[in-house]
């Protein structure tokens, strides 16, 4: 009988551990997958304070050389725009012209309202710009084309990344492949086209019209 009670004892105390074992394996792997959530929360969390503080950055600049004019704000751009751009669709930057200093381009509004000549919408006048570092955190910034802005805004910038490209040149629309050897300034106006600016050495943008492949 004592044999008996000592192996059930055994077994009782089997158990015992095992279920200790897969209890603290269980709290190990929920304290691992919390970590885990707590670390891509805060790498998110860092990505887009710095993206914030850039973001401001530029606004500064922009306010510097061209006053009464701001950074347009995600919350200005049409829902479908925001769904196919994660970041700001005002705002890129790259490196666009010929040095290796950080560059950047938006598209910016002036918050007075604009009445069309024949009563149509209002809407603002806005530019394209672009900003070339200059060192020391100051820029050289340029407007790249002045448009209409009618809100929410159904447009966005894109980074063309170096490499191949085939598009047209201007309003004449004579393909042509070139590569590009910096990063380029990409544009699409939904129902009404796309397009590329290119730097060239004499410190102008060339624009590459209707990107084909």
């Amino acid at each position: 009988m004592n044999s008996i009670r000592v192996i059930k004892l055994k077994k009782s105390l089997g158990i015992m551990l095992s279920t200790d074992l897969l209890f603290n394996n269980a709290r190990s792997i929920s304290i691992s997958a919390t970590k885990v959530v707590i670390i891509s929360f805060c790498a998110v969390f860092l990505m887009a304070v710095t993206a914030l503080a850039h973001s401001n950055g530029y606004q500064d600049q922009v306010i510097k050389k061209f006053p009464d004019f701001e950074i347009l704000t995600r919350s200005e751009f049409a829902k479908f725009i925001n769904n196919i751009v994660e970041t700001n669709p005002a705002l890129i930057a790259g490196q666009f012209n010929d040095d290796d200093l950080e560059d950047f381009a938006a598209i910016i509004i002036n918050r007075s309202k604009q009445l069309g000549q024949h009563g149509e919408d209002l809407y603002h006048l806005g530019k394209y710009i672009v900003c070339h570092g200059a060192g020391k955190g100051q820029y050289r910034c340029q407007v790249l084309r002045e448009v209409q802005i009618f809100l929410p805004y159904e447009g966005y910038l894109y980074r063309k990344v170096p490499g191949k490209i085939k598009c047209s040149i201007n309003q004449k629309l004579n393909k042509t492949e070139t590569a590009l050897q910096k990063d380029a300034i990409g544009w699409v106006l939904v129902d009404r086209g796309s397009g590329l600016y290119i730097y060239q050495t004499d410190g102008t943008y060339s624009e590459c019209l209707h990107e084909w492949d």
